[in-house]
């Protein structure tokens, strides 16, 4: 996340238990403390892009559109093909690397989880301080949880707002996981088989992979990127008031917020809200969680949301058996060698 992270782990005097703290400002015209990283006062007329702010409040608006998914029942959009099932900020203190965001799937536990970064501006370049960062913290994920990155029970995310070469970085991803090793990679990133685009961001990412672990190692600074960019996922997303991701979560939203006599406007800046008072207590919740939190602090009863898979037929089924030809198998009732005229 752009920004420091609002949850961090300090230790107590004893040294063992974890304690959470929250950098406070001065008291707003209503006596509330403002915070560097809960809910973002503007009150006294900064900018929060000229103090470093804006990062935050991308932060907070990826993880509304999320808690909207999480609301729907949707997938989780980037990594998995399976529904949402905890939604998760600021998860440093349990131990989390890519800590801004944490998504959960539903069903079987442990369930598979990707732990995002959320950066509002990235430029992908093996000079860049912010990349060398995330290749930093994605290399201490393979040494300490590569086992799990293997099985595919953990992902790793990045989640970009301004695009500077992220949508090679994601086929590189893609290239990634399609070949063996870092020697495979090699081959397919030949000049006349991978276009030059895609070999100069490579070269960046392995620049910027040897630069965070200190390796002079060539060989060895290709494989780490290997493995680092299997395990990495890449979610290009515009969530600005105008963006594509945020007018989509509007629109999918519309039906569940009509049902309340609420806007999806309404409904999205709610969960935006909510994401902001989440964030410095590093938040977890599922669906059922955010259904409570709305219908304790505005009153708004949200309809629960029936998966399509799951959701009755609306159309009758029945079965017609003709030993002649195609079975139709269904439930309400059976012919059994129908005649049909000719």
């Amino acid at each position: 996340m752009a920004g420091r992270s609002p949850a961090r782990a300090s230790r107590s005097i004893s040294g063992t238990h974890p304690v959470l703290s929250v950098r406070t400002r001065r008291v707003n015209s209503q006596g509330i403390p403002k915070t560097k990283w809960g809910v973002l006062d503007m009150s006294d007329g900064v900018s929060p892009i000229a103090t470093g702010g804006a990062g935050t409040i991308f932060e907070y608006r990826v993880a509304a559109v999320l808690l909207g998914r999480l609301l729907r029942g949707a997938l989780v959009p980037i990594g998995m093909r399976l529904p949402m099932g905890w939604v998760e900020l600021q998860q440093g203190i349990d131990g989390r690397d890519f800590d801004d965001i944490v998504v959960t799937a539903g069903g079987e536990n442990p369930a598979p989880s990707i732990e995002i970064q959320v950066k509002r501006r990235l430029r992908i370049t093996g000079s860049d301080a912010d990349f060398i960062k995330v290749m930093r913290t994605a290399a201490g994920v393979c040494q300490t949880r590569g086992k799990e990155l293997v099985k595919g029970r953990l992902l790793l995310g990045l989640a970009v707002g301004d695009d500077d070469g992220t949508g090679p970085l994601s086929e590189l991803t893609e290239m990634a996981r399609a070949r063996r090793d870092h020697e495979s990679l090699a081959r397919l990133l030949r000049p006349g088989v991978t276009r030059e685009e895609l070999r100069i961001r490579h070269s960046h990412v392995v620049k910027a992979v040897a630069t965070a672990v200190s390796i002079s190692d060539g060989a060895q600074a290709e494989a780490l990127s290997h493995r680092i960019l299997a395990g990495l996922h890449v979610w290009r997303v515009d969530v600005g008031p105008e963006g594509s991701d945020w007018r989509e979560e509007l629109d999918l939203l519309d039906d569940l917020a009509s049902a309340c006599d609420r806007t999806s406007s309404d409904l999205l800046n709610l969960l935006c809200a909510f994401a902001q008072e989440l964030g410095p207590r590093a938040g977890q919740v599922d669906a059922a969680r955010v259904r409570a939190e709305l219908l304790r602090a505005h009153g708004i009863d949200l309809p629960l949301h029936q998966n399509a898979a799951t959701a009755p037929s609306s159309s009758p089924r029945f079965t017609i058996v003709n030993h002649s030809g195609t079975v139709f198998a269904a439930e309400n009732q059976t012919f059994n060698n129908p005649q049909f005229g000719r």
